[in-house]
């Protein structure tokens, strides 16, 4: 199964308007430019909203230098309450610090040095660093090199993926990654059709009160026909 090249204008008509906006007081286009900087977004994104997280980060970056000789030497319980507006504040003071220290230890505090690595050995060296697992390697890994290669999989992918029937409910995050690269026109879409995807899971394919009826998919998805919804639009 794999989504109609077709429906991609509609994705764009529809889910366009919800896309990530930036402002002066987080500039995500300097995050997503840095690699250090994207890397600590990332971990303030874990398990919490795109609106936690921008506060979350904006309150880091106000009040420290976000360079990993900084954080690798930050106090856990005022860095905790510096990025209490993102949940697991605690949990993610001492993650962030981890990961400094160990890019100060093994890279020199530059997290470039890594990503002149060879591609397969940069996820594979990510992924030791306490705190990064598959999802947010691959989110510093996509920036880089596109969705194409690195499909991010988050928990609304992995939603949407098992209810469309792409996967079953026990699969494993790279099942999850291929099938949703083999489902998705990435080639003609790219990484803005990800991103339409992301937020059609996001807002139609809710986690508790799916919008069935009105999704683009539903002919196609497993779920909604198990619920016996029909297709509910005209393109």
């Amino acid at each position: 199964m794999r989504l109609p090249k077709d429906l991609i204008p509609e994705l764009e008509r529809r889910y366009s308007r919800y896309w990530w906006k930036d402002d002066e007081e987080l500039n995500y286009n300097e995050v997503v430019a840095d690699p250090f900087k994207n890397l600590i977004f990332t971990i303030l994104s874990q398990n919490t909203s795109s609106n936690n997280t921008r506060r979350a980060y904006i309150s880091l970056k106000k009040n420290y230098k976000i360079d990993p000789h900084v954080l690798s030497l930050a106090d856990p319980k005022e860095l905790s309450q510096v990025i209490r507006p993102g949940g697991l504040q605690n949990v993610k003071a001492r993650r962030i610090i981890e990961v400094s220290r160990l890019i100060v230890e093994n890279y020199g505090g530059d997290l470039e040095r890594l990503l002149n690595l060879p591609k397969e050995k940069v996820r594979e060296e990510l992924k030791k660093l306490k705190g990064v697992g598959d999802k947010t390697a691959d989110v510093l890994m996509s920036s880089i090199f596109g969705q194409r290669e690195y499909f991010v999989v988050d928990t609304h992918m992995m939603r949407i993926a098992k209810r469309l029937g792409l996967v079953d409910e026990g699969a494993s995050y790279e099942e999850i990654q291929r099938s949703l690269k083999e489902f998705l026109p990435l080639d003609v879409g790219g990484d803005r059709l990800a991103g339409l995807f992301w937020l059609m899971a996001k807002y139609t394919c809710d986690s508790k009160k799916p919008r069935c009826p009105e999704c683009l998919l539903n002919d196609l998805c497993k779920y909604a026909k198990g619920r016996g919804i029909k297709r509910g639009y005209d393109l």
